[in-house]
Order: structure tokens, then C-alpha cells, then sequence
């Protein structure tokens, strides 16, 4: 079977994307359009000319020149209708992926921005527009909120409270992403006890940049039920015993890992000595507009590189599935399981 053939294989496969940031969900296409119909500050306003500054290239990967790319995206926001285009596209296009379940994680404070929108506002614009294109294109999302290390305690607090009162699926889990190397996640504890209490299951970005140790934190101190990435629990085994024995699933992200230059190549992935020492793991594309991928593409990249097999692949999706933050885990099962089996 040739690469092309594989791909169109995998994109009918029906897939789950357990970790998927809107704020790197935003093409380069969408940003053009949006620009040109709204308006807003982009650094080029031709796609081709735009994507250096939004996309990796991945002959010079790193945490830092990754998250630089989200730069472009911060300040551009120029209205509620670009906002929701955004998210409304978002979903559009994972599913036109054949994802069929989705959790969609992000940053109110993000799309509020230079702009100065309330966040209650940017919560209501973007759960509208997940709600309708959900059901025009017939995928199961799921938001995820997102708080920032770099936007400081207060910040996050403020947006924490405020989710943690809102109506049960506005938000069904919390989650920290940013800067793991300069801005440690421990000051912001209490607010994922705040979470866990109001209902909302825990992920936290860990073992990304930083070592297996944050993933024994995130795990110990943080209660999470799932790890954003946690791919360098490899390096150790105790790390690897504590996630296999609290069924704490890494969300794996290939293509991400190689552009922050976690790993070296997708084919040096850890993913399957994880799953070896039964470390439950999903496959997902953590911000497919940066890494210019799709889902299907991981697939491709799993298959051919890490010697996945279909099987392998329901199996992964089976355990993503097991490990959803979605309110009903039956009625999920009941509506997607057969998909695997």
C-alpha cells in the first residue's frame, strides 16, 4: 500500500483526539479569510507568506521557537464573528478528518486578548459555535479550559472561579499548558482543587520540556486524571509503574514531540516502549495548524514509522475512549465503541 492510499485508509478510520489546543487548531487559510472579511493585525496577509510565522519548519525545532509561533494569534482577534469562525472551523475540520470524538481545549484569556473581550463572553461566543458545528458535521466535542503559566496566578484564578460555576459541558476539565521550563505549575495547585471539586477532571501539560519529574508531581500533588504529553516518563521507570498502576493516560502528540524537539524523529518515539510497560496512551495532534498535520497524517506517521497496525490503532482509540472527560462515558461508549471493536 502507498503512502497515499494509507493516508485515504486513515483518514476513513474513525479516530479520537483526546489533546487538541484551538489556538493551534487556526490555519493559516482561516487566518487570511478571517483578516480579510473582519479585519486584524496578521505579519503577512497572503497564506504562503503567513505560514513562516505560524508553522514549524522542522529543521529547526525547540519548546521555545514552538511556542513563539503562538505569538501571531494572541493579538489577532478582532471581533466576536472572527472568534466564533474560529472555533466554528475548528471542529469543522477535525471532523471532516473523520474524528469523531473531540476534546478541544483553550484559553479564554487567549481569545480575550489585545482586544479586551470578557472572557464570559469569549466562553459563550465559542461553546455557541463548538455547540452548532458539532452538529452540523455530527462529532462528539468536549471543551477542555485551558489556563497559561505565563499569564500569571491572578489571571487564571479569576477564570477559574468563573468556569467553576458555570452550567455542567460548558467546560468538562481543566487543563495548564505554557512555558514549562521558566514557570513552574505548583503556585497554581489550589486551583485544580477548586476544579476537581466543582466536577471537572484534570489534565496538566507535564515531562513535555521538563523531566519525568513533573509528571510525578502533576500525578502526586495535582491529583490529574490524564497527562498533556508526559512523554519523558520514559527516563524513568518509577514514573512509568506510578502511571501504569493509577491508569493515568499520556496524551501523545508524535509530530508536536518532534517540534519541540523533544525527541528527535517521530521513528525515536517512546510511544510503544510505553505501551510495553502498560502505560495506557492515546495518539493526538496537540496543535495540527502549527505542526501543519492531521490527525489521519499521525496515523500515517504511526503505521509506517512506529509499525502500528490497524488493530493497535482501535485499541488506542478503545483506551482514549476508557479515558474521556465526556459526562456520560456510556452513552459515549454506546455511540462510538463500535467503531473499534
Amino acid at each position: 500500500m502507498d503512502k497515499k492510499e494509507l493516508f485515504q485508509r486513515m483518514r476513513a478510520f474513525p479516530k479520537v483526539d483526546l489533546h487538541r489546543h484551538l489556538e493551534g487548531s487556526i490555519s493559516a487559510e482561516t487566518l487570511v479569510s478571517i483578516a480579510s472579511q473582519y479585519g486584524g493585525t496578521l505579519p503577512a496577509y497572503t497564506i504562503e507568506k503567513l505560514r513562516p510565522y505560524i508553522q514549524m519548519d522542522s529543521e529547526s525545532p525547540g519548546f521555545a521557537i514552538f511556542l513563539e509561533k503562538f505569538k501571531v494569534y494572541r493579538g489577532f482577534y478582532p471581533c466576536r464573528e472572527a472568534i466564533e469562525d474560529v472555533a466554528y472551523r475548528a471542529v469543522r475540520d477535525a471532523a471532516l478528518d473523520n474524528v469523531r470524538y473531540l476534546e478541544l481545549r483553550y484559553s479564554p484569556s487567549h481569545f480575550a486578548g489585545r482586544n479586551k473581550f470578557r472572557e464570559s463572553d469569549v466562553i459563550a461566543w465559542i461553546s455557541a459555535a463548538i455547540k452548532k458545528s458539532s452538529a452540523d458535521f455530527n462529532i462528539i466535542v468536549v471543551p477542555i479550559l485551558t489556563i497559561s503559566r505565563d499569564y500569571g496566578l491572578e489571571l487564571a484564578e479569576n477564570t477559574v472561579r468563573y468556569a467553576s460555576q458555570l452550567p455542567k459541558g460548558v467546560f468538562c476539565g481543566l487543563d495548564i499548558a505554557g512555558d514549562e521550563v521558566t514557570n513552574s505549575a505548583k503556585p497554581f495547585s489550589q486551583l485544580f482543587s477548586l476544579a476537581r471539586n466543582s466536577g471537572l477532571y484534570l489534565t496538566i501539560h507535564a515531562g513535555e520540556a521538563c523531566g519525568p519529574q513533573n509528571v510525578r508531581e502533576a500525578v502526586m500533588d495535582f491529583k490529574a486524571d490524564r497527562i498533556g504529553h508526559g512523554v519523558r516518563s520514559i527516563e524513568d521507570s518509577s514514573i512509568m509503574a506510578l502511571l501504569r498502576e493509577r491508569r493515568i493516560l499520556l496524551e501523545l502528540c508524535l509530530t508536536s514531540n518532534v517540534h519541540t524537539g523533544v525527541i528527535p524523529s517521530v521513528d525515536a518515539h517512546p510511544i510503544r516502549r510505553l505501551m510495553e510497560a502498560g502505560v495506557p496512551v492515546s495518539i493526538n495532534t496537540d496543535d495540527p495548524a502549527i505542526s501543519d498535520i492531521t490527525l489521519s497524517g499521525e496515523y500515517v506517521e504511526a503505521v509506517t514509522k512506529l509499525g502500528f497496525t490497524e488493530l493497535e490503532l482501535k485499541a488506542v482509540n478503545l483506551q482514549a475512549l476508557d479515558h474521556a472527560f465526556h459526562p456520560d462515558k456510556e452513552y459515549l461508549k454506546r455511540q462510538l465503541a463500535h467503531f473499534w471493536k
